[in-house]
């Protein structure tokens, strides 16, 4: 551009000095005036380059900004849904705390036996209870595990059903205990131990109304456990003696999805 300028001038003294000395030729005038146009639009066409240019650079600039905000504004989006989940976490942890030292207080508290013997209520020689306690503490015991169960604290809700079965093995809430046990071993995948929870229900509490969930549990364990023909046999056998029941529904349902009854 400076260059440009320089000539177009130079081009400019020298004309003037043909004109002075009177050696111009209308020749060399023609030339000087081409030359100084050319000089001229090509000074026109690097300014208009360099417009665009600089427009450019600023989309660029403006684009990059706007970037720039939305990657600030979605990090700190982020940032605060995980403090929020991190408070969950916490408050959850506290509540399983609390709930799990509520259940060592209730069995702590339980009657015991004097060493030897195995008569009445009171802990084993492991120090387990074996029953005792009274039928409050019983349903208190076991809604605790419910509620830690709710909560989808699995792990701590399976020791609490498992406390409680062994604190009170001959309470009517046994039955249900092991469903819940049952399921907790489900979402933990621990299919094997799920299976022999369900079975527990099924085989010792036959006329629990825990029994339909817990043949329909077994049948979509054995389904999980790619065994489908004993999945198919126990959802049979659930939809032929609880025909009418939510878990016959589901049973059919899942029936279906193998291909029919």
């Amino acid at each position: 551009m400076r260059t440009n300028r320089i000539s177009a001038g130079r081009a400019s003294v020298l004309l003037a000095a043909l004109v002075c000395t009177g050696c111009a030729t209308k020749g060399d005038l023609r030339d000087l005036q081409d030359e100084m146009r050319a000089l001229a639009l090509r000074q026109d066409s690097l300014l208009v380059e360099l417009r665009r240019q600089n427009l450019t650079t600023r989309d660029t600039i403006r684009q990059t900004s706007n970037q720039l905000f939305e990657i600030r504004g979605d990090v700190g989006t982020r940032l605060g849904r995980m403090e929020e989940q991190l408070d969950r976490l916490t408050e959850l942890v506290g509540q399983n705390q609390r709930t799990m030292a509520s259940i060592r207080d209730q069995l702590e508290a339980g009657p015991r036996r004097p060493s030897g013997g195995m008569t009445g209520g009171g802990v084993g020689d492991l120090g387990v209870p074996v029953g005792g306690g009274s039928p409050e503490d019983a349903v208190t015991s076991y809604n605790a595990a419910v509620q830690t169960y709710n909560q989808g604290m699995y792990t701590a809700a399976s020791l609490g059903f498992q406390e409680f079965i062994d604190a009170y093995p001959s309470d009517e809430l046994v039955a249900a205990a092991y469903f819940f046990l049952g399921e907790s071993f489900v979402q933990m995948q621990d299919l094997d131990a799920a299976l022999e929870a369900y079975r527990q229900v099924t085989s010792f509490h036959p006329d629990s109304d825990r029994v339909p969930g817990a043949m329909l549990g077994i049948g979509l364990t054995l389904i999980d456990q790619g065994n489908t023909t004993e999945a198919r046999i126990e959802l049979n056998r659930l939809i032929a003696t609880y025909g009418d029941s939510e878990a016959a529904t589901r049973a059919r349902e899942a029936l279906s999805e193998l291909g029919g009854l």
